[in-house]
């Protein structure tokens, strides 16, 4: 359990008694998480069953003893620590990652009241007359595991929000290829069918007829064109990818590790199209280094020619051996470099950090096809 900072108890006298129960509870605390861990194990409880998540599971009880603590000493409820309610909501997300769905941190949630009651219980049985204080705690312990569901809830949205725009993004990206392939390919060859039959039958161009099917074939070329283009270059995360990476930091509600972000495109040459797929990519580099890095820095550079673009994420964190781990986030880059003709490298040892270098090829018909207007982005 932790103690009370001076800022939490400055102004506050703590009471005798409750001081002094809430030392017992402290001392019950390695074996009131053992207990936790064992039901957790016992209920098939991931949280308990998984090594990293039982470790910020075991952390977020500690926090929520050192509260009850508190009530105890000080008869009131300890100040909310903002930076521990940020933390609480990167788990949601977090948890997710891993697979974990929230029910069941609700059930964690519920066996941890349980067995804390329990506990109390036997702190109650040993020392008569203490049921007053005792009974402070019960609202002060509820409150305590409300609130940390609440912000986990919030960061799960958060993730589940990112899972709904890459979707709606690739949705677009397939219903234009649709549009473009059967439409557009289909008033493509109506036409130059049009033209090869003035040609052969020597039509003359004054057919009124003949001139009202080519025109509004042609219409169709435009309109098809102009929904193609919408549905390519519309983008649900930012008009600029460093603004997008910005802002998905941002709502993460991120604090630890530091994350640095460079962009570097002085001529406006990155693609829309490029640019939502590398913010795809990117974004998923830096959820997997805030998952497993253990970084106190994380660095994203992106630089952009004429030619290529030139992305790194960097992180100082505990590093791996690549071969030895695998999982949908790393083959899921794989595969998007892949389908942008690009080049992925993992490169990380254990204790040495992570780099991931990503080089996509750019072409000029990329940029003629682009589309942007004068639009700036990075």
């Amino acid at each position: 359990m932790h103690d009370a900072s001076p800022q939490e108890i400055q102004g506050e006298t703590p009471d005798p008694e409750g001081a002094t129960l809430a030392a017992e509870l402290q001392a019950l605390e390695a074996e009131l998480l053992d207990a936790y861990r064992r039901a957790l194990l016992e209920q098939n409880n991931p949280l308990g069953k998984d090594q990293e998540a039982w470790t910020s599971c075991r952390e977020q009880a500690q926090h929520i003893l050192g509260e009850c603590g508190h009530a105890l000493r000080y008869g009131t409820e300890a100040p909310l620590n903002p930076q521990l309610m940020k933390k609480t909501r990167r788990l949601g997300g977090a948890r997710i990652s891993q697979g974990i769905p929230p029910v069941y941190s609700v059930r964690a949630g519920s066996m941890f009241f349980q067995i804390t009651m329990e506990f109390l219980g036997r702190i109650s049985a040993d020392r008569p007359g203490s049921e007053h204080y005792l009974m402070k705690v019960p609202p002060i312990l509820q409150s305590a595991i409300t609130r940390r569901l609440e912000e986990g809830s919030s960061g799960y949205d958060l993730f589940l929000l990112d899972i709904v725009r890459d979707a709606a993004q690739q949705g677009r990206h397939g219903m234009a290829r649709e549009i473009h392939d059967r439409i557009g390919s289909t008033a493509s060859l109506a036409l130059r069918q049009l033209e090869l039959y003035e040609l052969t039958q020597h039509a003359a161009s004054s057919d009124a007829r003949l001139g009202s099917l080519k025109q509004a074939i042609l219409e169709t070329l435009y309109t098809t064109r102009d929904i193609v283009t919408e549905l390519r270059t519309r983008s649900d995360t930012c008009r600029s990818l460093q603004l997008a990476l910005s802002a998905f930091v941002s709502a993460m509600a991120i604090d630890e590790p530091v994350v640095e972000i460079h962009v570097d495109d002085p001529d406006d040459l990155l693609p829309r199209g490029v640019s939502d797929d590398l913010f795809i990519m990117l974004r998923e580099c830096l959820r997997n280094a805030l998952a497993h890095a253990s970084a106190s820095r994380v660095t994203i550079d992106v630089k952009v020619d004429a030619r290529h673009v030139q992305a790194s994420v960097r992180d100082d964190g505990i590093g791996f051996v690549p071969g030895q781990r695998e999982g949908n986030g790393l083959a899921s880059l794989t595969e998007r470099a892949q389908l942008l003709a690009g080049r992925l490298t993992i490169n990380s040892a254990p204790g040495h950090g992570t780099a991931i270098e990503l080089s996509v090829p750019l072409d000029e018909e990329e940029h003629a096809d682009d589309g942007r207007g004068t639009a700036r982005h990075g």
